[in-house]
């Protein structure tokens, strides 16, 4: 019921492996997340990204001592859950390191922030709210962490955002990334960058996900043309440890 991947998504190879699924959730299931978002508890979280972005990680979501509505309680325990990253590794299995070519159980990973820290593979779901800016975009083109096995993002747009942009874009590359600024958050330099091929919208009950199974997988968030609103999704994550496997290795310029 509250699987992102419900409708059984083909995965795109161009220019890595990714999905784009519309109406993810059952609609009914959405509306029901989407009037209990938890708004006044992400703006009470500490600002990341120099106080422009707000986002509440699984270990908030899940604690008993928050207030957080119980439709999204159990969204998080499933997309935090062996059973999700499961499926999720069935899906990228062609494209994902030998170390994940089994099933796994809820004694190998854990919600990160709130997992056992003995346990090599977490898991995370983050509410997440952007505010409104104009001057820039909020993520420019950039690669994620190395330790991350694979990312989504469902897009949760006010029903009265009436604004352009906040688009996902996926790049290709004109050099392999073997550089990033890391102080710009692994932003890709120019001379490596190359042109957006694919660009999902900020649409209600949109998910896209990747496999970042190299360094070349760029993306970047268009510019926002006349926000009002925050900008909201969740961001549903899969990553190694520090210090336990990496699939790569990219130099970090600060």
């Amino acid at each position: 019921m509250y699987s992102l991947l419900q409708k059984k998504p083909t995965v795109q190879v161009d220019p890595y492996p990714h999905i784009v699924i519309e109406d993810a959730l059952p609609w009914d299931l959405y509306e029901e997340l989407e009037n209990n978002f938890p708004e006044s508890q992400v703006l009470n979280t500490e600002p990341f990204d120099n106080g422009i972005c707000y986002r509440m990680k699984a270990n908030r979501l899940l604690h008993p001592d928050e207030d957080i509505p119980e439709v999204w309680k159990k969204f998080t325990q499933y997309h935090t859950s062996a059973e999700w990253f499961n499926e999720v590794n069935g899906l990228f299995k062609p494209f994902m390191p030998n170390v994940l070519q089994k099933k796994f159980t809820e004694n190998d990973l854990g919600a990160r922030g709130w997992a056992d820290k003995n346990k090599n593979i977490w898991t995370d779901c983050q509410v997440v709210m952007h505010k409104p800016i104009v001057e820039k975009t909020s993520r420019t083109p950039h690669i994620d962490n190395p330790m991350e096995m694979w990312a989504g993002l469902l897009y949760m747009p006010y029903k009265n955002d009436e604004s352009v942009g906040g688009e996902f874009q996926l790049h290709k590359v004109k050099n392999k990334i073997s550089k990033v600024n890391m102080s710009k958050g692994r932003q890709v330099f120019d001379e490596d960058l190359g042109p957006v091929v694919k660009t999902v919208p900020y649409k209600r009950n949109t998910f896209v996900m990747f496999a970042n199974n190299s360094p070349n997988t760029v993306h970047s968030v268009s510019m926002r043309i006349s926000p009002t609103a925050y900008r909201r999704s969740v961001n549903i994550i899969g990553e190694f440890k520090r210090g336990y496997a990496k699939m790569y290795e990219v130099q970090e310029i600060r």
